[in-house]
């Protein structure tokens, strides 16, 4: 017998229930209990190996394959020495709460991704709310549809929340819509103005713009409205925030130096609470900045209103020697016109961009590629207003197109009904009246308007005075003028007022010391257009907005110098307070602005930032026959063209 090898050390003794025999113990007889040895049988003599040749080349093979295999785990172990020696020194590791969801690549390039919503803004009928389209189906779904308006939809990382600014609870708040389930969250509880909200990329925090002591500055809080904290402190508007999907950087538009451009703040690394102009352009306006997806580059809008363009532009940190020491500063480089139009937001994929364009009243959503011209197409269209698009990589779910359409009204009422008592003069040939307005400049000089137009007017006039607190049209300058008026020198008689369908606002609300509407000046091509905004009787917060540009200032022309020349000048600061935007109030009833006249730098009458008139897609000649018999207006203005003939006909 072999020596027993040395056991384990010695464990403290354990009590153990002895188990039941076996069935085989069972079976063993009486006795010591050990098994019989089986009998042994007889061993055969060995025998030569003998292998075939198939056999031979078989074997042959064998040790050839395992050679290689050999071979290569050899290579591959040396390649990953070399990787090993050659690798970073450092590797950091970024973990994310909550991880950003990722979207499927689309081909590139891609004008018109298939994944994902986009969010955008469409005010009609006197309203605005927010409407989003399914990639997935191409379904227009209608998100809200409160009687107060909605704007500036941003998406949640995951998909699951909207975010957007609503003046639904008597003043401007940041609202959360839960897609799924409509739930409605008010995130902000303050009596002044909060809007614009952006995501930061864990879902965690919200930035948004808020009017706090007279200044619009960026604020950000955390997803439930809590731990507010305000990054911008400059006087001058600070407001469009867009938080970078690295979560690095928020980007902004300010005019904190005389015009628009696009500002950087930065959250971490050693540059943190720094902020920097990264387009410092004196002679433009920038705008509405956007990231890519990797936060490589920003798109913005340049120009204002009415005549726009984007641009897209990289991104990058640069070092520069001063007189006693260096300065890293972030600049835009690159720069890459995109094409006409405002407000745009990135594909999923980096790929591409969906842009706002306006074209008389009718307002398009374009997609483009940034690969190549042409690769554009129609993403929706509307005779409305259309703003602030955003791209999410996640689809609205079936549970959400659900909720949406059940929630949204079956039928809205018409801001006005024109009511009119035609005159027939031939077979279905009609003439309109024209009609006093009433309790219109006191009865001293009583106003007419044609019947097709009175009660959008009267509507119109009704809402400014609920909007501003101000009867911005007791008095009226001109209204409804004969055919053998006079006209102003140098302007034409065949004007909208002829027929009625014009009328001129109340100058004295802007010549007054203490003024109450302000002028932003909206070129458009080598037109030049008025944008009028009403300071509202209550400075509360529960009307109106702040501005987030200066005014022109006409009166400037008067102190001579290039004020003299320009027509005018923009105020040195934007003004405080709320006002109204009085020119998308009258487009909501179909009174439309017009531009001014070639000499409105130096003649007074040109400006034309008080007069309103609605076409209703009629021409001149068509609007006059709603008045007049054809003979009647023939004897003043001449034939009337063939082609109006025809059409009245």
């Amino acid at each position: 017998m072999q020596p027993e090898s040395p056991g384990p050390p010695a464990q403290p003794e354990e009590i153990v229930a002895p188990e039941p025999p076996t069935v085989l113990e069972q079976a063993l007889p009486p006795g010591n209990g050990e098994l019989p040895e089986p009998p042994t049988r007889p061993q055969r003599p060995a025998r030569p190996l003998v292998l075939s040749r198939r056999a031979v080349w078989a074997f042959a093979l064998l040790v050839v394959a395992n050679l290689v295999v050999l071979a290569l785990l050899s290579i591959a172990l040396y390649q990953s020495g070399l990787a090993l020696q050659t690798r970073p020194p450092f590797l950091t590791v970024v973990v994310t709460p909550t991880p950003l969801p990722t979207a499927t690549p689309l081909p590139t390039p891609t004008p018109y991704g298939s994944v994902g919503a986009v969010a955008f803004t469409l005010r009609q009928n006197g309203n605005a709310d927010i409407y989003a389209i399914n990639q997935t189906t191409h379904e227009v779904v209608r998100l809200t549809s409160d009687q107060a308006e909605d704007r500036d939809p941003a998406w949640s990382p995951d998909g699951e929340m909207l975010a957007f600014a609503s003046n639904r609870g008597n003043n401007w708040d940041v609202y959360l819509l839960d897609l799924e389930g409509g739930a409605l969250i008010r995130l902000t509880r303050d009596s002044h103005f909060d809007g614009g909200p952006t995501w930061s990329p864990d879902g965690e925090r919200i930035a948004f713009e808020a009017y706090r002591n007279g200044n619009l500055d960026i604020h950000t809080m955390d997803a439930t409205g809590r731990d507010v904290r305000r990054l911008t402190t400059d006087p001058a508007p600070d407001y469009s925030p867009a938080w970078s999907p690295d979560g690095q950087m928020i980007a902004y538009t300010s005019f904190r130096q005389g015009n628009q451009d696009v500002f950087l703040y930065v959250l971490e690394g050693e540059e943190a609470g720094k902020e920097f102009n990264v387009t410092q352009s004196p002679n433009s306006d920038e705008s509405d900045p956007v990231w890519s997806p990797d936060s490589s580059q920003l798109a913005y809008t340049i120009g204002r209103a009415g005549y726009s363009t984007v641009q897209v532009s990289n991104l990058e940190w640069r070092t520069t020697a001063g007189i006693t020491e260096t300065e890293t500063v972030l600049r835009l480089t690159s720069f890459d016109l995109f094409g006409s139009g405002c407000s745009p937001t990135w594909a999923p994929d980096g790929a591409g961009l969906v842009t706002v364009y306006q074209r008389g009243q009718r307002s398009y959503l374009i997609a483009s590629s940034l690969y190549g011209w042409g690769l554009s197409q129609e993403v929706y269209s509307a005779e409305a207003l259309l703003g602030d698009p955003a791209w999410s990589p996640i689809s609205l779910s079936p549970g959400a197109i659900v909720r949406a359409r059940a929630a949204a009204p079956a039928f809205e009422r018409p801001l006005y009904t024109e009511f009119v008592q035609p005159t027939s003069v031939g077979e279905g040939v009609y003439t309109y009246t024209l009609v006093y307005l009433p309790d219109v400049n006191g009865g001293d000089d009583r106003a007419l308007l044609s019947e097709r137009v009175d009660d959008s007017f009267a509507a119109l006039r009704q809402r400014v005075l609920e909007e501003t607190g101000w009867d911005y049209f007791a008095i009226v300058g001109s209204a409804w003028r004969p055919m053998d008026h006079t006209p102003r020198p140098g302007q034409s008689s065949m004007s909208w007022h002829v027929c009625g369908r014009a009328i001129d606002v109340n100058q004295g609300f802007y010549d007054q010391d203490d003024q109450i509407v302000h002028l932003i000046r909206e070129d458009v091509g080598n037109e030049t257009y008025w944008r009028v905004m009403i300071e509202a009787t209550e400075q509360d917060g529960s009307m109106g907005e702040p501005l987030r540009v200066a005014p022109w200032d006409l009166k400037a022309r008067e102190e001579g110098g290039t004020a003299a020349v320009q027509g005018g000048q923009l105020l040195a600061q934007v003004p405080p307070g709320y006002f109204v935007d009085f020119t998308a109030l009258a487009a909501d009833y179909g009174w439309e602005r017009v531009s001014a006249l070639y000499r409105w730098r130096y003649y007074w009458p040109d400006i034309e930032w008080w007069h309103h008139q609605k076409t209703d897609g009629l021409n001149w000649w068509q609007c006059m026959l709603e008045l007049y018999a054809p003979d009647k207006i023939e004897e003043v203005f001449g034939p009337l063209p063939e082609d109006v003939l025809e059409t009245d006909s």
